[in-house]
């Protein structure tokens, strides 16, 4: 009887051994670790955490890139908040943002030192100029009266400011070229800027004037392709009505074209509001992609503006704590994590509607609790995934 009871014990031990083996880690990563030219090759994912605003009146904001590995291993680099921040992967290159401070890892890690930021708005890779951009809106400006943003762009290995007068409600990039809705003068409009960002001389005009109705809600970031401007607006024509602004880029003229209707309650209302500004909306293949508060993903023809439902996400994940979306190519890749439990990241095929993959990740729990007080305001699939 003893024999037997040693041998099961020993079997227990064996196996919590086993569990605890092939589990997979956790680890907090410094500067230095970043500075080793190896440490993104065997990484898949990038998770950028960050506290709000509000939470850093006092300094005491923080903000994490979390760097999920081939082994389902997490590496967490901590920073200071960044409300909406972002954090962008193009080919071995990241580059990652606090209020003070843009990293770039690409074997090994830069960091630049910058004015104070509150609040970022979006950022991209720039082909010509080999280097990231990333833009903020930063608020009142005392000497001019008035409202600014910040651009810096990366040109030849160097950080460059540059000031847009403007406050930027939406933003896209296309070509060389970042795209800003702006308020009018009367703040009863927008105005579209083509901003010139990839030569060394900072540039931009209006390309048009759009005013919409009292009430009417941006509901997107700016999709961008070679003839159009588009965004998505709700209230425009009515309250539960989803529409698709598209602006030509040479003529300036506006369609407006009718994308999703719910039933006209609060709470659907509510509910039906993307759940990502930042990925909701994007272009592929002739097409614009629209993935609303349900995850219902609305696939629109980019010339006449005709609407199906191409595919809706996994229910089960959508009642996540945490949700967001990215696309690389053909795919959609859905991030989803609710406390104390395992984090997903599923990819769909834009052309098939099918999910390809679904990966666990297991100790996003260890850094994001209740009590951390953190928002999900990035994720980012890096090209081993």
């Amino acid at each position: 009887m003893k024999k037997w009871m040693i041998t099961i014990a020993m079997l227990i031990l064996a196996g919590i051994a086993l569990f605890v083996f092939f589990s997979p880690s956790h680890k907090t990563v410094s500067h230095q670790d970043l500075r080793d030219s190896g440490f993104l090759d065997d990484k898949e994912v990038l998770l950028y955490f960050s506290s709000s605003a509000d939470q850093d009146a006092f300094g005491g904001g923080k903000s994490y890139a979390l760097f999920i590995s081939q082994d389902g291993s997490l590496s967490s680099f901590q920073m200071k908040g960044l409300e909406l921040g972002s954090a962008k992967v193009h080919g071995d290159s990241v580059m990652l943002e606090d209020k003070n401070t843009i990293y770039t890892i690409k074997n090994g890690l830069r960091s630049h030192k910058r004015a104070y930021q509150h609040t970022g708005d979006s950022a991209g890779f720039l082909q010509n100029t080999d280097g990231f951009y990333t833009l903020y809106n930063s608020g009142y400006d005392k000497k001019k009266d008035g409202y600014r943003s910040e651009l810096y762009r990366q040109m030849d290995g160097e950080w460059k400011k540059d000031v847009i007068s403007y406050y930027i409600r939406a933003s896209g990039f296309h070509d060389g070229a970042i795209y800003a809705l702006v308020p009018t003068a009367d703040e009863k409009g927008y105005q579209l800027l083509q901003i010139q960002a990839d030569q060394k001389k900072l540039t931009y005009h209006t390309i048009t004037e759009w005013q919409y109705r009292e009430g009417a809600s941006v509901e997107s970031q700016l999709a961008v392709d070679d003839q159009a401007v588009y965004v998505m607006v709700r209230g425009q024509k009515a309250h539960n009505l989803y529409q698709m602004v598209k602006i030509n880029k040479k003529s300036g003229k506006v369609e407006l074209h009718d994308i999703a209707e719910y039933k006209n309650d609060e709470q659907t209302i509510y509910s039906s509001m993307p759940f990502s500004f930042k990925n909701s909306f994007f272009p592929f293949d002739g097409n614009l992609y629209f993935i609303d508060g349900f995850g219902k993903v609305h696939k629109i023809d980019a010339k006449t503006g005709k609407t199906s439902i191409a595919f809706t996400l996994s229910q089960d994940k959508m009642k996540a704590d945490f949700k967001e979306i990215t696309q690389k190519g053909s795919s959609l890749y859905f991030f989803t994590y609710t406390y104390n439990k395992p984090a997903y990241i599923e990819q769909y095929s834009l052309k098939t509607g099918k999910k390809m993959k679904e990966k666990e990740i297991g100790k996003v729990k260890d850094v994001v609790t209740p009590k951390s007080h953190l928002k999900l305001y990035d994720v980012e699939v890096m090209k081993r995934f």
